[in-house]
């Protein structure tokens, strides 16, 4: 299967290696049948499907997954699921539509302006004003990954799909990685109780705002 997908003489998958398959897939698989009158739909689909792969099958974050890497994955499997099963969102992995619009629609929520890039200030609304300031800082500082975008302090959809997927589930290395670099502010490999408490200080700012009585550092350690 991947020499199938791969370039001739390549050794590694691009994106662009998967839009035939996700072609034939968005033509005939009949839980996305109802997808064919919106083509932009279709498109945004696609991207994000790769996008997951990547996430979870390009180890090394280059755009580029290896036959290693490839082997290594569950993707066939999941391929014959695909295959096998008429409802889309059945299958969790990659594929799942609910997933993606969901994805989709919280990213067209925050870009106020609808030009497909989201600033600091637009990234701020995220589930209502989740996130600290420092957090985004750091995210904005593209410390935990560079961002795709090309543009000076812009995120772009895949920059965003990338953060929801470490957002949503913590207990993956990826996302391990992505929060454990935000943390480690110096970049030494080692989060201290110091660099925890730096980000504890605003959580406590918000209690107290809220008039709640918030918790000593000490007795969260």
């Amino acid at each position: 299967m991947f020499k199938v997908l791969a370039k001739p003489d390549s050794e590694h998958l691009g994106s662009d290696d998967f839009k035939p398959i996700m072609r034939e897939l968005l033509d005939t698989h009949p839980g996305l049948e109802f997808l064919q009158a919106t083509p932009e739909f279709q498109d945004r689909y696609a991207d994000t499907v790769v996008m997951r792969i990547f996430y979870s099958i390009d180890t090394n974050d280059d755009g580029r997954i290896s036959y290693r890497d490839f082997k290594k994955s569950n993707l066939l499997s999941v391929l014959s699921e695909v295959d096998a099963e008429d409802d889309i969102n059945k299958i969790r992995a990659y594929f799942s539509y609910e997933h993606f619009y969901v994805l989709y629609c919280r990213f067209w929520e925050l870009d106020s302006d609808h030009d497909f890039l989201i600033d600091k200030e637009d990234f701020s609304r995220y589930e209502g004003y989740a996130l600290s300031r420092k957090t985004m800082d750091r995210i904005f500082e593209q410390v935990p990954r560079k961002f795709k975008s090309g543009q000076p302090n812009k995120m772009c959809y895949e920059d965003f799909v990338w953060f929801m997927l470490c957002e949503e589930d913590k207990t993956s290395k990826r996302s391990l990685d992505y929060w454990f670099k935000i943390i480690d502010v110096d970049g030494n490999g080692i989060i201290t109780p110091h660099e925890m408490e730096y980000f504890y200080e605003e959580q406590v700012q918000r209690l107290e705002s809220l008039n709640h009585e918030p918790i000593l550092f000490i007795d969260l350690l």
